[in-house]
């Protein structure tokens, strides 16, 4: 029994190098780098840090009620975002990274999200843009209903993405200089588990901004 079960380990080891083989040693490298960042994607935790005095007052616990208001322009300290403590993010640095987030909720809710050196500086962050480095979505189930059902009632053109659909979303509480975040990110917990056999579910390998995607991403494909 346990020479069977070594050589069927053995004919695994093998079929997986050669696969890696064929790709090359960039697909592999590629390969790995993005189940670090699945990994760092599936929950927030740790603190917000600014520059000048902001505030974040914003609760969605799974996506019940969505409450308060979060603006935050300023740098991150801890696990989350497709880092950890900085490393991951792509500029060097190790112990922080930048994030930017815009929130609000009564009920229904909009959430807008980013992490990374990709934000810019401080000060610069367009929330009406940067489609391409911000994920942007309707929170709550009445938010989330409404892009299904291709509601937009406030005109934002948000949809219910994959990077935080559906999830808990606490940016509570950041006062003046120093706050908290705390989040849960469940459809990136699936993404996670199932990027080992290379299906991208949420459509972020190597991207800022997923899509709901099967097997992976398409460049064409569509968003919700």
């Amino acid at each position: 029994m346990r020479k069977i079960t070594g050589l069927r380990l053995l004919t695994l080891v093998a079929v997986l190098a050669a696969a890696f083989a064929l790709q090359g040693c960039t697909a592999a490298q590629d390969y790995f780098v993005y189940r670090f960042h699945d990994f760092a994607e599936m929950a927030d935790g740790g603190s917000t840090i600014t520059e000048t005095p902001q505030i974040g007052l914003y609760w969605n616990s799974l996506e019940a009620f969505p409450i308060g208001y979060s603006e935050i322009d300023g740098y991150f300290v801890g696990f989350g975002g497709g880092q950890i403590f900085g490393l991951g993010d792509g500029d060097g640095t190790f112990g922080y990274t930048r994030h930017y987030n815009k929130c609000w909720g009564v009920g229904y809710g909009e959430e807008i999200i980013g992490w990374g050196p990709d934000l810019g500086e401080v000060g610069t962050v367009d929330p009406n843009g940067m489609d391409d480095v911000l994920i942007k979505r309707r929170s709550g189930f009445i938010g989330i209903a409404t892009a299904i059902l291709d509601v937009d009632v406030t005109d934002s053109g948000f949809g219910a993405g994959p990077n935080y659909t559906p999830s808990c979303v606490h940016f509570f509480p950041h006062i003046a200089y120093v706050g908290f975040v705390w989040n849960a990110r469940y459809m990136e917990m699936v993404d996670f588990m199932l990027g080992w056999t290379t299906i991208d579910i949420a459509g972020d390998d190597g991207y800022n901004v997923g899509q709901w995607s099967f097997p992976w991403r398409s460049d064409d494909g569509g968003e919700m």
